[in-house]
């Protein structure tokens, strides 16, 4: 019996920390795996535009579906290149562009640390200085002189502006009088910087003493955006935009009559103004207003509904974004003229995001996938690749696993915690399990039989949950624990009725349950006391992991170690064959690289399975009785992607994404 392992379901069952030395025989990478492509939904992108300079080129971010900010600069043409991000750093956005080819942002640490950042024209980088690097900061104008304003935290949740002369040496931009914390937005060539402090726009002269700029009347609050190299700062006070002259009289921009406020948010040395008109949380459009405060629609994409001028360059070109008005799929844009619009988005292709979690020996898959409004949802592939829906309209729905005959156990996630367990009839009817007595707060299905019994867990409202088993009929019933435990989950069922899982809270055992619900201990390796067991044969060999190692256990209880690859730090086994193949993952050790997706055959012999091309890390998450293997593989291009490895060899010996 093959079935996903199911990672931090219910308990968090996988321990990667501990370290592990390699052992026993290791096949060639990807030997003779041969690739089917399957479905996922096509969803997508995200971009946008945050700098522009004179000579048209220009800089910003993009998302998918996985990976979020990725840094990027367009060429004038339109042309799009990602911007490589400082060692330790996993996502990041490029803010502003200078004349010369200068760029400064921000990149992002996993544990959502920014740092500021400063691309050279030649595409290397530096990181700017930070008055502690384990607090936040980052870089968000860029002069032609090469000076760099931005922002930089002092203190936990105390941010202040900040000023990088062209050699990097940072200055920390006082605060107006009484505000404690404050921000940069932009700089001109004089090196005056904008930007606010508190609640109210401010200045910051070149030699950094703080000007307040006054609200409109009966407005308390306000932010500058932008600022020209006559010294003409334009912002928002209150929701509607505004002009500050230099002398720091206060002028109301007009907005279009039917999208009232804005913000005016950038400003080019011929008085031009650029930004949005329109509620920020509503609709709103891109406009300019010209020296004379004008204002003119600039539009949006063809069947797009919002859109906005972020930035502007002498010659008048305004860029930005442009979304439709469900607001997913926001796409980088840049004006000429009114309604002269180029999508900078088209450079990024529609992204998928599935992972495949069992398969049957039909060669039927099931996993999810994230679907056009960007939720996930419950998906099942046909052996040729075919991708069906499992929950159209319903966003809430997990399927775990598949049985031979094409039945699904999965769980209705509804809210306040209150899940419950499900099955998928094959001809797409949903029923909920009925709750087992005295456990009626939650349940969640995690394994099926080809019997169509099906397991998981069920708890009551006050209490722990407990491990649960449910007749073909839909009859409900508790399976006890080991002694001395009040909780636990079952995982898998064999076709005799035998289950396994785990018993325990923190400390998890791993659990046998014979037919007749009798339960006894998989004893783990010694010395460990975390262990569990997530699928078994119809042979009675079960496997899991015992501390961080994959392990298998023979039908008299003997535990084995599953060898992993040198280099490799920890691991698991997620399924197993009749014939004793194994599935399952293992953390490499390299950085960078969080998975490696493992097969072991019958003695023990580790095979590592390609990723997608161009890809890093893939993960296995279920086998079938013929040996077919499906999980995930990232593909290099920002993508996660479901994968499957069929049994049968071929010359290529890669995996192909369940598109």
């Amino acid at each position: 019996m093959r079935r996903k392992f199911l990672l931090c379901r219910f308990f968090s069952v996988l321990l990667l920390g501990g370290a592990m030395v390699a052992g026993g025989a290791q096949e060639a990478v990807g030997a003779s795996t041969p690739v089917v492509a399957l479905a996922a939904f096509p969803i997508d992108g995200d971009s946008h535009v945050t700098g522009i300079n004179d000579a048209g080129a220009m800089v910003g971010a993009y998302s998918t579906a996985v990976e979020s900010s990725i840094p990027v600069h367009w060429s004038s043409d339109g042309t799009v290149a990602r911007l490589a991000v400082p060692a330790g750093y996993v996502r990041g956005e490029a803010r502003a562009i200078n004349s010369k080819g200068s760029i400064a942002g921000s990149a992002y640490a996993e544990q959502a640390t920014t740092r500021p950042v400063l691309w050279h024209p030649d595409g290397s980088f530096a990181e700017l200085s930070t008055p502690d690097r384990r607090m936040s900061s980052g870089a968000t104008a860029i002069n032609d002189g090469g000076v760099v304003a931005g922002t930089v935290s002092i203190a936990p949740a105390t941010n202040r502006a900040a000023r990088w002369d062209a050699n990097g040496v940072m200055t920390v931009l006082p605060p107006a009088p009484g505000d404690s914390w404050s921000a940069a937005t932009a700089i001109n060539d004089a090196g005056v910087v904008v930007g606010y402090s508190g609640f109210q726009a401010v200045r910051w002269n070149p030699d950094g003493t703080v000007v307040p700029l006054p609200p409109l009347p009966g407005e308390n609050r306000s932010e500058a955006d932008g600022v020209n190299d006559a010294g003409i700062v334009v912002g928002r006070s209150g929701g509607y935009p505004v002009r500050w002259e230099p002398d720091g009289r206060v002028t109301l921009l007009p907005s279009l009559p039917e999208y009232p406020q804005g913000s005016a948010l950038a400003i080019n040395d011929s008085d031009v103004i650029t930004g949005f008109s329109g509620s920020v949380g509503g609709r709103h459009s891109a406009v300019v207003w010209d020296a004379r405060g004008a204002i003119t629609d600039l539009g949006a994409l063809p069947g797009h509904g919002r859109s906005q001028g972020t930035v502007i360059n002498s010659r008048g070109v305004v860029a930005g974004d442009s979304e439709p008005a469900s607001g997913r799929g926001r796409h980088a844009a840049r004006w000429t003229a009114p309604d002269r619009v180029t999508d900078l988005g088209r450079s990024f292709p529609k992204y998928g995001y599935a992972e495949a979690f069992a398969i049957n020996a039909r060669g039927q898959s099931i996993g999810e996938s994230v679907e056009s409004k960007g939720f996930l949802h419950p998906v099942i592939w046909t052996r040729a690749g075919v991708l069906t829906d499992l929950s159209p309209g319903v966003d809430r729905l997990t399927a775990t696993d598949i049985n031979a005959h094409g039945v699904i156990a999965g769980t209705d996630k509804r809210s306040k915690n209150r899940d419950r367990a499900i099955r998928w009839e094959r001809d797409g009817t949903v029923t909920t399990l009925k709750m087992p007595e005295n456990h009626t707060y939650r349940s969640l299905a995690a394994g099926i039989n080809d019997g169509g019994t099906i397991v998981g867990s069920a708890g009551p409202d006050r209490g722990r949950p407990r491990p649960a088993r449910w007749d073909p009929d839909g009859t409900p019933g508790i399976l006890s624990p080991l002694p001395g435990d009040t909780a636990g989950t079952a995982e898998a069922i064999d076709n005799r009725g035998v289950i396994v899982g785990s018993s325990g809270e923190f400390e998890l055992r791993a659990a046998r349950w014979d037919p007749e619900g009798k339960v006894s201990e998989l004893r783990g390796l010694p010395g460990e006391t975390h262990t569990w067991a997530v699928a078994l044969n119809d042979r009675d060999e079960v496997v899991g992991g015992s501390g961080g190692h994959p392990v298998r256990w023979s039908p008299d209880g003997r535990i084995t170690t599953l060898p992993l690859p040198s280099g490799a730090r920890s691991g698991a086994a997620t399924g197993i064959t009749g014939t004793g193949v194994v599935s399952g993952r293992c953390d490499p050790g390299v950085p960078g690289v969080p998975w490696q997706a493992l097969r072991w055959a019958p003695d023990g012999t580790v095979t590592v399975l390609p990723t997608l091309s161009g890809g890093h890390w893939a993960k296995a998450n279920g086998i079938n009785t013929r040996g077919d293997i499906v999980g995930v593989s990232d593909n290099g291009d920002g993508q996660r992607l479901a994968v499957l490895w069929p049994a049968s060899g071929n010359a290529d010996g890669l995996p192909v994404a369940i598109r």
